[in-house]
């Protein structure tokens, strides 16, 4: 490689870095956010059936968001909306992108509607997959829940395309941070109307359709600066066939994955009141780490990969999936042994107050021990699927997830029996395993070998950190006693001083040793703090 194209190189990350540094920054807010929305809801709710109502209500709008929304802007609206712009031009990309709204208006619209009047057959639906009888207050709560939050589809949908716009142009933060609008408005609208409700888990329900309007109307006056204007064009271009095509390979993937989401709620419903709260909070306290740094990787490289996938230029993009590669493995593999070792520290320390006793913290520790085993191929699979959309490769994700949906729904009702609600973790956990090796075995059609020394060496360090990071939390644990410990105050110390040794003892040898990864989130805030001074 010649002095150019290294620097160059060095260039890139640098701009990937800072832009997954910023968006990190900002997801971290709203993930903080979202933990403290579980605080509430722990509070307010604790296990009771409510809090599971709430929880599988709020799933079923959620599961379509993802499929709609998430699914139908990576595969189909961002690559289309790069290629205009690319090869088209931007009056071209901004017809296309206001077509797209359009058709979206329409279908969502429905979409909201027909679920909002079906609620009960849809509840009765995911009661039917779980396989055993569901108490009848629960299931009719579950149904008025469900109908309040149809509607928060269309809006978070209509939502994604603006923030797929903003993507494109580079525009990260503003996306990023519309899910802290939306945890702000049910924190507060839960905390403000819990007293004055006979149910108050209402509130909450309240807070979602709130927060899926901030969502968008956040957006919009950005995508108005960028250039692109509404006007009644309903009749779907050439580019929007294109992408609907994209599309809808994708939406068979995201539906297989949701299938997965769907089938453990459903059987952790039936198992008894607790265990569909027990999951999501442990399920809260992965995402937490997923959604600070995963979803901030996957969210920059895409338009990056895309626009050099379109360019053929498969050295960047494989620059960029190794280094994405790398700093996964930097962030997960300490974050995995210190959960696993803290579960139900963590559990108590975060949540036990109110409504959440000590046996609350038992389950969610339970369910976590099993999670937090899937974070680091959770976190490689979100990288590698937009490598497969930055191709146009819209089947390969789906074959994968086809299968990894297999092996979940297997194991699922294979481990409930024996293994309660954490048996429906530790099959989440087995069916990433299977997704991330496979999109890594198959992502080399594309790629080419997806290998370097520079790749390995920084995987033997994090993993060296981590075992020696790992060994001092365990040991610190024994010396501290903090299993005999409960609640805020009596963890925060103990807490805090292990939090502090761990960081010590996975960053120590990372310096001594040179982490590559390490090396350049330093230099990223000395160039920082350097620019602040200037």
């Amino acid at each position: 490689m010649t002095e150019e194209a290294t620097r160059e190189s060095a260039g890139r990350r640098r701009r990937l870095l800072r832009s997954m540094a910023s968006v990190s920054a900002i997801t971290m807010g709203s993930r903080v956010l979202g933990l403290v929305r579980e605080q509430v809801r722990a509070a307010l709710l604790g296990t009771s059936f409510a809090s599971d109502a709430f929880g599988i209500a709020f799933q079923i709008p959620n599961l379509l968001r993802r499929l709609v929304a998430e699914g139908a802007m990576s595969a189909g609206f961002i690559p289309v909306l790069s290629d205009q712009r690319e090869n088209e031009g931007e009056d071209a990309a901004k017809d296309f992108a206001v077509r797209f709204l359009n058709l979206s208006l329409l279908a969502l619209t429905v979409i909201s509607a027909l679920g909002a009047l079906g609620a009960g057959l849809v509840v009765a639906a995911f009661a039917f997959i779980g396989g055993r009888e569901i108490a009848p207050e629960a299931q009719e709560l579950t149904t008025q829940l469900t109908r309040w939050m149809f509607p928060y589809i269309a809006l978070v949908s209509w939502a994604a395309i603006a923030q797929g716009i903003l993507n494109t142009y580079r525009v990260f933060w503003v996306s990023a941070f519309t899910s802290v609008l939306l945890n702000v408005a049910i924190i507060a609208c839960a905390l403000g109307l819990a007293g004055h409700l006979d149910q108050p888990v209402f509130g909450f329900a309240i807070g979602v359709l709130l927060g899926g309007a901030l969502q968008l109307g956040f957006q919009l006056p950005y995508v108005y600066k960028l250039g692109f204007r509404w006007r009644p064009a309903f009749r779907p271009g050439p580019a929007v066939v294109r992408a609907l095509w994209l599309l809808v390979p994708t939406l068979f993937g995201a539906g297989v994955y949701q299938v997965n989401v769907l089938v453990s709620q459903a059987i952790a419903w039936s198992l008894g009141s607790g265990a569909v709260s027990s999951l999501q909070y442990s399920g809260r306290l992965l995402e937490l780490t997923l959604g600070v740094f995963a979803v901030a990787v996957s969210t920059v490289v895409l338009p990056s990969l895309s626009a050099d996938a379109a360019a053929g230029s498969l050295d960047k993009v494989r620059e960029t999936v190794l280094y994405s590669v790398r700093l996964c493995a930097f962030v997960c593999f300490p974050v995995m042994a210190g959960f696993f070792l803290l579960r139900a520290e963590t559990a108590s320390l975060l949540f036990e107050r109110g409504a959440y006793s000590a046996e609350s913290t038992a389950w969610t520790a339970y369910a976590l021990g099993f999670h937090i085993l899937g974070l680091v191929h959770i976190a490689l699979a979100r990288v590698f699927v937009p490598v497969f959309y930055a191709f146009k490769d819209t089947k390969t994700p789906v074959y994968v997830a086809a299968v990894s949906m297999a092996v979940n729904v297997g194991l699922c009702y294979g481990l409930a029996g024996p293994l309660g609600h954490g048996g429906i973790a530790l099959a989440n956990t087995a069916s990433a395993f299977v997704q991330a090796m496979l999109l890594a075995a198959l992502l080399r059609r594309h790629t080419g070998v997806l290998q370097d020394d520079v790749t390995r060496r920084s995987l033997a360090l994090s993993l060296g950190a981590t075992s020696g990071m790992a060994g001092v939390v365990y040991w610190g644990r024994e010396l501290l006693d903090t299993a005999s410990k409960h609640g805020f105050l009596e963890l925060a110390g103990p807490y805090a001083a292990l939090l502090a040794a761990a960081c010590v003892a996975y960053f120590l040898p990372c310096a001594l040793f040179k982490h590559p990864e390490l090396r350049e989130f330093v230099q990223l805030a000395r160039r920082r703090g350097c620019s602040q001074q200037a």
